[in-house]
């Protein structure tokens, strides 16, 4: 009891424990989430229901549902020219119109990952080296979807995270970049209160993993050249024109070239310019300043 207790009070290192739950037989598995993100911090979150995160040997996927099924739909719906080839495929395409144009694929025996991101037709991907957090474990404990979970906290890529884990599910992952505590990280919230995680499901992954479908989708057109630009380089880069795009409209214009582009939802109601380029990103614009 006494070691258990000092186990919960020190900062771990886990490279070799997670090093041997890859090498070793893992469990493969879908897990499901919900994700929740702010704009502006003094207002409410947005709510992604349909995140996915896929785990299969030594490799972990994090995904929108609906985004990724759309991807898929538009190798049938369209041919080479960019015409319509599948008239089912392309309305599935506009009922289902994907939530969350941000993905992360990690390769974990390579220790490092890609963050993906999408913005109209500009498709940018982040290259990084998988770094550990640094866990404070604590002896807090309480129950999430049936799961009996632990509490721990890092700083990491520049912001304070509080996560829940379970040694239930032995598997050393979590939702986007958070990994590496003693079991499956099933929430997940950072101390500014604009990115919250939670843990819905699991089911066993026997095939269907999508880590290198996604990183087709945004690394390299499928059907037409008209598809946009696709640019793969070194995250703080990727990170600094993705937060442009997102929060100054005159960029985002001339990335696109457009002029005063018409913003609209899924129903085709025209949407306020000014509230719609409010932009928080996961990891802060602070976090590339400081480090080297």
């Amino acid at each position: 009891m006494k070691n258990r207790k000092l186990l919960f009070c020190m900062t771990i290192c886990f490279l070799a424990l997670t090093h041997l739950a890859f090498t070793a037989e893992a469990q493969n598995v879908r897990c499901s989430y919900e994700y929740f993100y702010k704009k502006d911090p003094a207002k409410g979150f947005y709510k992604v229901p349909d995140m996915r995160l896929d785990h299969y040997n030594g490799k972990s996927a994090w995904y929108s549902e609906t985004t990724f099924l759309g991807d898929s739909l538009k190798r049938i719906a369209f041919d080479e020219t960019g015409h319509i080839a599948d008239q089912e495929a392309y309305s599935q395409i506009t009922r289902n119109q994907p939530k969350l144009f941000e993905a992360t694929t990690i390769d974990f025996q390579a220790q490092s990952f890609l963050q993906h991101y999408q913005n109209a037709l500009i498709r940018l991907n982040g290259k990084g080296e998988l770094t550990l957090p640094e866990w404070v474990l604590s002896n807090e404990e309480k129950e999430i979807e049936g799961y009996h979970c632990h509490k721990a906290t890092a700083r990491y890529l520049g912001r304070d995270w509080t996560v829940w884990y379970t040694e239930e599910i032995p598997i050393n992952i979590g939702p986007w970049l958070l990994w590496g505590a003693p079991g499956l990280i099933v929430e997940a919230r950072d101390a500014d209160n604009c990115f919250v995680f939670k843990f819905t499901g699991i089911d066993a992954l026997t095939d269907g993993f999508r880590f290198d479908l996604l990183r087709d989708f945004n690394q390299k057109p499928h059907v037409t050249k008209r598809e946009g630009n696709y640019t793969t380089d070194e995250l703080r880069k990727i990170e600094s024109t993705y937060t442009k795009l997102r929060s100054d409209v005159n960029f985002f214009d001339e990335a696109h070239h457009i002029k005063g582009s018409r913003l609209t939802d899924a129903n085709g109601k025209e949407l306020d310019r000014a509230a719609y380029f409010k932009y928080i990103p996961l990891i802060p614009a602070e976090y590339w300043k400081n480090s080297k």
